[in-house]
């Protein structure tokens, strides 16, 4: 049994070490490999990827689904996990997973919660721009899920022409498959607030992207 642990980052080098950190800390100590896929990033992503990887690739700038895909196609894993490079998981996070995972046989993806917490090293003024949850939440979010890797030759990767929301609409057609999923109350991961979380960059853009996902739910109806 081995797992995926699959990184898109874009423009996220400031953060990305203290996220592989929590994967490195996991109490679950079952074999695992840190895929890195770099969005083309302008920052220092790349070498910091190159030196924390297990493996590390640079792709033409496609967005979070395109990486995603990229990263699939080189996981060897039988679970996959994706980490936003911004993000860090509970040191428990992979314990509760798997756990709940293997506890019901016809699962295929289990779903933790999140708890945002902001970035330490903003300032006092840009602190009192975000509001940070004060319990843990669930919702489709990337680095909340386990998932059986067959799920992926089965459901299809994700729609590379949205540029958010992705994993929505890919969890809305597993779900219409009538596959298990299992959603849990621990937190597993713990969700950066910060200045440039892409919700608050392009959050016209994203509800563009949500409104294209409802219509094409609609039209197969």
């Amino acid at each position: 049994m081995r797992l995926s642990i699959i990184m898109p980052v874009y423009n996220a080098g400031y953060y990305l070490e203290e996220a592989v950190e929590s994967i490195s800390n996991q109490t679950w100590n079952g074999e695992k490999e840190i895929i890195i896929v770099d969005d083309q990033s302008e920052d220092q992503s790349f070498a910091t990827a190159q030196r924390l990887g297990d493996r590390v690739i640079s792709v033409e700038h496609g967005g979070a689904a395109k990486a995603r895909n990229v990263g699939l196609k080189m996981a060897c894993g039988d679970y996959v996990l994706f980490l936003d490079a911004d993000d860090v998981l509970s040191q428990d996070a992979l314990d509760n997973l798997f756990t709940a995972m293997e506890d019901e046989s016809n699962c295929v993806v289990v779903y933790g919660k999140a708890k945002d917490f902001i970035s330490p090293e903003l300032s006092s003024e840009q602190r009192m721009k975000l509001k940070a949850r004060e319990n843990g939440y669930g919702g489709v979010l990337p680095g909340c899920a386990l998932i059986k890797k067959s799920v992926f030759d089965r459901n299809g990767y994700f729609d590379e022409n949205l540029s958010s929301g992705e994993t929505v609409d890919w969890m809305i057609s597993l779900k219409e498959t009538g596959a298990v999923v299992r959603e849990i109350n621990q937190v597993t991961l713990r969700r950066r607030l910060h200045m440039t979380n892409t919700g608050r960059l392009k959050r016209e853009e994203e509800m563009k992207n949500y409104a294209a996902i409802l219509r094409k739910r609609m039209s197969k109806e």
